[in-house]
């Protein structure tokens, strides 16, 4: 089900605002916000590139962008720089992808280079300082973090891998880093997903047609197919009985948007009573 007429080319980094329901998402390649109320969308250009929403506070959009770590105000239109890309990042060659809010002043992105010719990074901002603790990592996607742990799910979806990453106490360093998942085999792209309060982990399969249920230890529990070819990312309802998931219509060829008119929409699955 199409819950909205809006349609993106890259939709994106989708976050649910619990204290009001609002929905957030982007679309990266057209450097846009989408605020969706129960009466209203709104949309906000923003003269950044914007990947992932990442908190709401009131108005207050944190956002990963082309530069860094941002803060948009909905009521001012103003964007505001929280945290710098580092250094070597900062260039047309490279940006933001897929990112998560641990706490107050700590995120955690990925970057990309947007030619794929060189590996990206995983890079920690915390107190307004951020450095790299990962660069071997092409397109990082996912960002889940286990709950009472210090856990990160991060997909690769060049390598169709998800890799569980243990950051330390303070989410200074990466201790570990294993295969969660490999997909490879199986020719599925991991990107966007989320996790439940009860440990439901749901990954969205690009070029797959639907966003697949996993359990904590990497199982494969369930999958919900969406007609879309490109779903991106998701994110549950407050009572997490419904799943949003964003989905792009970038690289397909025109008989490919006819056949799949929903491309670049939003998508809701029911969750609850479609779980086997």
């Amino acid at each position: 089900m199409n819950i909205f007429n809006i349609y993106a080319e890259l939709g994106e980094g989708i976050y649910v605002d619990k204290s009001s329901s609002n929905i957030y998402w982007v679309d990266i390649f057209n450097n846009t916000l989408f605020v969706a109320t129960p009466f209203t969308v709104d949309s906000y250009k923003v003269d950044k590139q914007v990947t992932a929403v990442l908190h709401v506070d009131d108005g207050l959009v944190y956002l990963a962008s082309s530069d860094g770590i941002e803060l948009f105000n909905t009521k001012t239109g103003l964007l505001s720089l929280i945290d710098k890309i580092p250094d070597f990042f900062s260039s047309e060659n490279y940006r933001s992808n897929d990112a998560v809010m641990i706490s107050d002043g700590i995120y955690i992105y990925g970057v990309m280079d947007k030619n794929l010719n060189n590996t990206g990074a995983i890079v920690v901002s915390k107190n307004k300082q951020s450095h790299i603790v990962d660069d071997d990592i092409f397109i990082p996607n996912t960002f889940i973090n286990i709950p009472g742990t210090n856990d990160l799910l991060i997909s690769d979806s060049m390598q169709c891998t998800i890799f569980k990453f243990q950051f330390s106490k303070k989410w200074d360093v990466v201790i570990n880093k294993s295969v969660w998942l490999d997909l490879s085999k199986e020719e599925l792209t991991p990107d966007g997903g989320c996790i439940s309060s009860d440990g439901r982990i749901f990954v969205a399969i690009w070029d797959g047609y639907k966003v697949i249920e996993l359990d904590t230890d990497g199982n494969i529990v369930d999958e919900f197919m969406i007609p879309v070819p490109r779903p991106t990312n998701c994110a549950l309802d407050v009572k997490e009985d419904k799943l949003f998931v964003t989905s792009a219509y970038e690289g397909l060829f025109d008989r490919q948007r006819k056949q799949y008119p929903l491309s670049g929409s939003i998508i809701e699955i029911d969750v609850r009573s479609e779980r086997c």
